[in-house]
């Protein structure tokens, strides 16, 4: 039968009263390619899932559906569960929106292509792959009654091309803020469904930041569903919160959770009754209504043997005294946001606490240096920064290079810094391992700079405001000059938000009652107020951008340049390894034997001593700042 015939056929019978977890159960099965546990799904594994799906299904009355979830939970199955139905039982278009166009082609080969094979009934409705037509492709999937869209969020292209009546939104806080201009992309989506009185969103994501979080503001919106399961020795019914999971001190693998009404200790191995007896309770039913709902669900709910809470508590003890990993630890275990603290440190805290090490010797626990640079019009200023094993750091120096950025002189002498070298009490020499210059202000004369070194020593960093990390994969840029490309760099794209924030959360460390520094301390020779009241010139206030709570940062000191030469020499620290290589990787980086003495070298009599030359841009730099 023509397919044309064969979709308004299916248009035109009537909607069987299935739902989503029913029509699950029954067609779905999971491939060796999607899942870690191959065959038929069950919805008894996740229990607390079937409502959500349910609440998808064709019959329902819900519009939008609101799911702010943490990792390992079955979110993902929920989604392709729901494209699945909607092509099989109750046909219309329907897109799916990723983060990014390259998340797209993996959702599309990894999991809709294996959950179209994977089931029969799909199979036959959804047309073959075929190399000369567009009816199956990575971004379009065309079936009897509809077609299946995926889009990237970064796309607005995609965002916007043609009516859909389902809508799948998935990681929503990874959606870029503002879309080419035109607004939200979450936004632009929703668009799409205006013409069906019928239509579903659903709305998924792990949460980020508290107050910039969209799937925290679409959750607040809703009745915020919790799950509450029955305590296996008292029966009391509750949601599982982090706080009551206990365990002997060091030792995670002891953890059980504790019951809010009885106190006893609950073993993991009832989890699986306790999930199968649960229930859904709102916790602001005054917001119920009949056509949008939300539910919450962290990693305590993760089925026995996806994650256990011996882990749970294994991964809080490693994080908790490192900010980063705390944040991702709240956001994707707890499924909960993270509340930034990002007002400055009072200055003269920082002022009052320096240490009386001379500038540009290297401590001993000092593992490498990196340089972060900031280029103004008529000068250049770079701090460069020794990095310790457990995150610790040290001001080595900071200096401030006067000329002008648009000529040669000013880069000549930038370029000195890096052929220099430091020497450790115990005679090693370190070079800065990496120097991270800002293309922010004069970007043609950065590029051209950054070319003269290889990109292990010297890279171009760029500054995002809504990046949610340290860093992301570089990105190739042409390098022009006159209006032609005379050649191509790497830029590393930098979350300079996330930096601030985390650089303030370490300048609010203090020193135990034995005076030792704790992991992420900052260490500071004895800088003038100025450099300090640079390092927290500015604040985080929240502010209403195109109708949505926006944190941004701003100035409460006009000279802010150091505070951006430390993000970037913390950004160049991440591309070298402190965050991703053990302690006993990063200290033995150490630096490098000194070569030896070369007999037809100058001798030192005829060389400026290096104190000399650090004592007159100790006073070169006294000078600037006093200005």
């Amino acid at each position: 039968m023509n397919e044309g015939i064969q979709g308004l056929l299916d248009g035109l019978r009537p909607i069987p009263c299935l739902t989503v977890s029913q029509w699950a159960d029954e067609h779905r099965y999971l491939s060796t390619i999607a899942s870690a546990r191959p065959g038929r799904y069950s919805t008894n594994i996740t229990p607390y899932m079937r409502k959500i799906m349910d609440c998808l299904s064709a019959h329902e009355t819900y519009k939008k559906v609101v799911f702010m979830k943490a990792a390992q939970i079955g979110a993902t199955e929920a989604g392709s569960n729901f494209v699945g139905y909607a092509m099989h039982v109750s046909p219309a278009p329907v897109m799916m929106v990723q983060p990014t166009e390259e998340m797209v082609k993996k959702l599309s080969k990894g999991r809709i292509d294996t959950l179209i094979e994977a089931c029969p009934e799909l199979k036959e409705r959804v047309s073959a792959k075929k190399s000369r037509d567009g009816d199956n492709t990575i971004t379009q999937k065309n079936f009897h009654g509809g077609t299946l869209y995926l889009a990237g969020a970064n796309s607005a292209a995609g965002l916007r091309s043609v009516p859909v009546r389902y809508l799948i939104l998935d990681e929503v806080d990874a959606y870029p803020l503002d879309l080419d201009g035109e607004g939200s992309p979450i936004d632009l989506a929703i668009a799409r469904t205006r013409t069906f009185p019928n239509k579903k969103i659903f709305i998924i994501s792990t949460p980020t930041v508290s107050g910039m979080s969209a799937i925290e503001r679409e959750f607040l919106e809703t009745d915020q569903n919790y799950y509450h399961v029955p305590c296996p020795h008292c029966g009391g019914l509750q949601k599982l919160v982090f706080e009551q999971l206990k365990w002997d001190d060091g030792k995670p693998e002891t953890a059980k959770y504790c019951c809010v009404h009885c106190g006893a200790l609950i073993e993991e191995r009832y989890k699986g009754e306790m999930l199968r007896n649960g229930a859904w309770v709102s916790e602001a039913p005054e917001r119920s209504n009949y056509e949008t709902i939300g539910f919450h669900l962290n990693s305590l709910y993760s089925p026995y043997g996806w994650q256990y809470w011996r882990e749970i508590a294994d991964d809080f003890i490693k994080s908790k005294d490192n900010q980063s990993k705390l944040k991702t630890f709240i956001n994707t275990t707890l499924g909960e946001t993270w509340a930034e603290r990002g007002e400055s440190p009072p200055y003269k805290n920082l002022y009052n606490r320096r240490e009386n090490y001379r500038l540009n010797e290297i401590p001993a626990d000092v593992c490498f240096l990196t340089a972060g640079v900031d280029v103004q019009r008529d000068r250049i200023e770079l701090e460069i920064v020794g990095w310790c094993a457990d995150k610790r750091s040290y001001s080595i120096d900071y200096r401030v290079l006067e000329g002008d950025t648009a000529g040669a002189a000013v880069w000549n002498k930038l370029a000195e810094t890096v052929s220099e070298r430091w020497t450790r009490g115990d005679g090693l020499e370190f070079p800065i391992r990496l120097m991270a210059v800002d293309t922010g202000y004069n970007t043609s004369h950065v590029y051209a700079f950054c070319r003269r070194f290889d990109a292990s020593r010297v890279v171009p960093i760029k500054g995002q405001d809504n990046l949610g990390m340290a860093v992301s994969p570089p990105k190739t840029v042409d390098v022009t000059k006159a209006g032609k490309r005379v050649g191509k760099l790497r830029q590393w794209n930098i979350g300079v938000s996330f930096l601030k924030s985390e650089l303030y959360a370490a300048l609010r460390l203090e020193r135990d009652a034995d005076g030792n520094a704790p992991p992420g301390y900052c260490h500071f020779p004895e800088y003038d107020e100025h450099y300090f009241r640079g390092l927290t010139a500015e604040e985080q206030v929240k502010k209403i951008v195109r109708g949505y709570p926006r944190y941004v940062w701003q100035k409460v000191y006009e000279r802010n340049e150091p505070l951006d030469c430390r993000v970037y020499a913390r950004a160049a620290a991440v591309v070298v390894g402190l965050d991703r290589l053990s302690p006993a990787r990063l200290a033995a980086m150490g630096g490098i034997e000194p070569p030896a003495p070369d007999s037809n070298a100058p001798q030192m009599a005829d060389v400026k001593p290096p104190r000399e030359r650090r004592e007159k841009r100790e006073r070169r730099r006294s000078s600037y700042w006093d200005r």
